[in-house]
């Protein structure tokens, strides 16, 4: 238990009797969004799943604002109970909030009545998702130093409000465009009815909750809705002209209304509160021996003002000099100066309190992050190079407070479409899953303009990341586990989706009936153990592997994987081989740079092999060095035709006794992932019963024999002949040649063989 707890502009949080944790010492900022739960009148319950707590100042008070009901939950003297996969690491228990000593707090209904003048959830899924557009929406938020400012629409009226500390309590100012309906909003929820005096301005709880309220422009009045249940809410009658609200709570004296805030004034921007700039020294790398590809560090900064653990899970490029990354813990930071010369870097801290942002886009200069609670646009106003305005883009997504719903990437086709994954609600443990909402387990697609949200697949368990082609192809990583039997590529296009992916509790309405769309290719755990992001080669760029070639990042490996893809009868399938290259952390996120080179991201936040907390990257091919992998594999009726970048030695490459081949299947069941099943000999009781337990300890591989190895006339593709080849999951190659000049050629493809030809 915490005996003392702070959140102010920078938040720090001191524990007795032991050394601070990271994430109780990180200066937040004066908003923090995510999921917060709570007890009220007794029972726990997920108090805000789409939450704001804001810092009111003075290191001792806060208030929860929940974006999905427009409503403020409560103000309390206090902060929270740690908890949440981001910051304990627990599985299970969430971020609680120590609101022991409430101003005032509300069940969990509408903030705002409907024009019916009920506060009833009205939602099309009870406890999740938007209000109804026609009730009321949220628009997102202003910073300016210290105050947050919400900005909703309720029935067609715009809403500015906030929560402050005043001189006699806690207090809520509104600003209120124009609007030609009465409104009704929620201010508290008591154990005891409310007595009302000041004709209508004053309001007493029998639990000692004394409430006063004015207005500039308008006569405003307190009044009860259920009053034995002890409810307090403000009717605002229509009204031609902007109008000030205010309202304010207090359990110690009589509190008192003061001057109104103008809030309009404080959307125009602010001064910066993260107004240093750190710096640091990366360092340039050479291509290992065998390697065509060097890879330079884009160190990040050390110790930072702000003790902000940067984890950084989305990026992307500003400009050719400057990327935009996105933290798990919410922070949005900048880099430059990679353009020509990675000795002296330059970071700034932007932006913070986002809610588990992995994944950023930059489109025409604007930034936009994807975390849990959707889509935000983040706006500088006032060009200071600080983020003012965090703008709900689209927060059409639905979200529970199961810890392992994961939210990852942020990506757009060429039309201007984003695109994002979202896993389902694994337990704890990762076995089975909690309740399934709509949009657990999907591909997302929203439009150019945020208005429209789409469901492209169903059935994702945890993806890691995705890619879009140059033609719209969807692609996603996925982690093995219920449902899903081994790490994989998933692969579409435009024209397949809606597809189902696999996991059959996350299967939603959109697919039903329908089979499982295989991968393009499953890796096994020695190649990936949790798949990350996608990227595409784009057109004009030189990276010794060609333009609209995929290349698969693997987040458990810290590896990434160049797909080679082969169609058969309109069938997608593929291999996959490592491009020999050493991360310092987990592969997660890639994009290009305009200069041809790819920059890669990833951090160490659950099972992985990542050497480092979280590493930024650049990889450069070097023309000056052979391509030592393949760079083509083909199917045929009798094995395998796998091409070569250089000329291959003749005597190694048809020497039989220079690959090493062997197939297996995997079992999709409810089981945790899947052991590895004979093909040729498959055993039919123990496939059975790996539906029923577990069944890792089984492994039976199928030694296949080369019957024959042939080389091509251009000396650069080996022709393999493999006895009684057939359909697999896993097909395993490995070789071991040389090139003609005498270069070493060893490694490995893993290809899924869905059709022969």
């Amino acid at each position: 238990m915490m005996k003392t707890a702070t959140f102010c502009a920078l938040l720090s949080i001191s524990l007795p009797l032991r050394a601070a944790q990271w994430f109780e010492e990180m200066q937040f900022g004066p908003a923090w969004s995510n999921t917060f739960v709570d007890q009220y009148k007794g029972q726990r319950r997920a108090a805000a799943l789409k939450g704001i707590l804001v810092d009111l100042g003075e290191r001792k008070n806060c208030a929860v604002y929940d974006t999905e009901t427009l409503r403020w939950v409560t103000a309390y003297s206090g902060f929270v109970k740690w908890g949440g996969t981001p910051w304990t690491g627990q599985h299970g228990n969430l971020v609680t909030l120590q609101d022991d000593k409430p101003f005032f707090i509300t069940e969990s209904v509408c903030g705002w009545a409907a024009e019916n003048g009920s506060f009833d959830d009205d939602r099309e899924l009870k406890g999740m998702g938007n209000l109804p557009a026609k009730h009321g929406r949220y628009l997102g938020y202003y910073k300016n130093g210290q105050a947050i400012v919400i900005e909703s629409e309720v029935q067609g009226t715009r809403v500015l409000e906030t929560v402050k500390a005043g001189a006699s309590g806690i207090e809520r100012h509104w600003e209120i465009a124009p609007g030609s309906k009465d409104l009704v909003v929620l201010l508290a929820d008591e154990d005891g009815a409310f007595e009302i005096t000041g004709d209508g301005g004053m309001a007493k709880s029998a639990a000692g909750l004394q409430v006063a309220a004015g207005a500039d422009g308008a006569k405003v009045s307190l009044q009860t809705s259920d009053n034995a249940k002890g409810r307090l809410a403000l009717k605002i009658p229509a009204h031609q002209k902007a109008i000030r609200v205010q309202v304010v709570f207090s359990r110690d004296a009589a509190p008192k209304v003061g001057a109104f805030a103008d809030l309009v004034a404080l959307t125009k921007g602010g001064a910066p509160q993260y107004s240093e700039v750190l710096t640091s020294a990366g360092t340039t790398g050479e291509p290992a021996e065998g390697s065509a590809w060097a890879v330079d560090q884009i160190k990040l900064p050390g110790n930072n003002p702000w003790k902000s653990n940067l984890r950084f899970g989305g990026f992307d490029f500003l400009d050719e000099n400057t990327a935009v990354l996105s933290s798990w813990n919410g922070d949005v930071w900048t880099v430059s100066g990679f353009n020509k010369d990675v000795t002296k870097l330059s970071w700034k801290r932007i932006a913070s309190g986002l809610f588990e942002t992995l994944g950023l886009k930059v489109v025409k200069g604007q930034i936009y992050v994807h975390g849990r609670d959707g889509i935000t646009q983040l706006i500088d106003l006032n060009g200071d190079g600080e983020i003012d305005q965090f703008k709900a883009f689209n927060r059409d997504v639905i979200i529970t407070q199961n810890f392992h719903e994961f939210a990852f990437d942020l990506q757009t086709d060429k039309e201007g479409n984003f695109y994002f994954v979202k896993a389902s609600p694994v337990r704890g443990g990762g076995r089975g899953f909690d309740p399934i909402a709509p949009h657990h387990g999907i591909v997302a697609k929203v439009s150019a303009d945020g208005k429209k949200f789409e469901v492209l697949a169903t059935g994702l368990r945890a993806p890691g990341g995705m890619g879009v082609g140059p033609d719209g192809q969807i692609t996603t990583g996925e982690n093995e586990g219920t449902w899903q039997p081994r790490c994989k590529v998933n692969y579409f296009t435009k024209d397949q989706a809606p597809v189902f992916l696999g996991t059959e509790d996350s299967k939603q309405a959109i697919n039903a009936g329908k089979s499982l769309h295989e991968p393009i290719c499953y890796l096994p755990m020695s190649a990936d153990n949790s798949g990350g992001s996608q990227v595409w080669v784009p057109a004009g760029v030189d990276f010794g592997i060609k333009a609209g070639e995929l290349i698969h990042l693997s987040y458990g490996k810290s590896s990434i994987y160049r797909i080679l893809p082969d169609s058969v009868g309109g069938v997608t399938q593929g291999a996959a081989v490592k491009i020999p290259v050493q991360l310092q952390s987990s592969a997660m996120r890639a994009r290009f740079h305009t200069d041809g080179s790819l920059f890669l991201l990833g951090f160490r936040g659950w099972q992985t092999n990542a050497a480092s907390e979280c590493a930024f990257q650049r990889i450069r091919y070097v023309k000056e060095k052979p391509l030592l992998l393949p760079v083509s594999q083909k199917v045929t009726a009798k094995g395998v035709n796998i091409g070569f970048a250089v000329d291959l030695d003749k005597e190694l490459a048809v020497d039989v006794k220079s690959y090493n081949v062997e197939r297996w299947n995997y079992v999709r069941s409810v089981q945790y992932g899947s052991g590895e099943f004979s093909v040729d000999q498959p055993d039919a009781a123990a496939i059975e019963q790996a539906t029923k337990k577990e069944s890792h300890n089984v492994r039976v591989h199928d030694k296949v024999e080369v019957l024959s190895a042939q080389l091509s006339a251009d000396g650069k593709t080996v022709e393999l002949e493999l006895k009684g080849m057939k359909p697999c999951n896993q097909l395993r190659i490995g070789y071991d040649l040389e090139s003609a000049k005498g270069e070493k050629i060893a490694g490995e493809l893993f290809s899924t063989v869905k059709k022969l030809p």
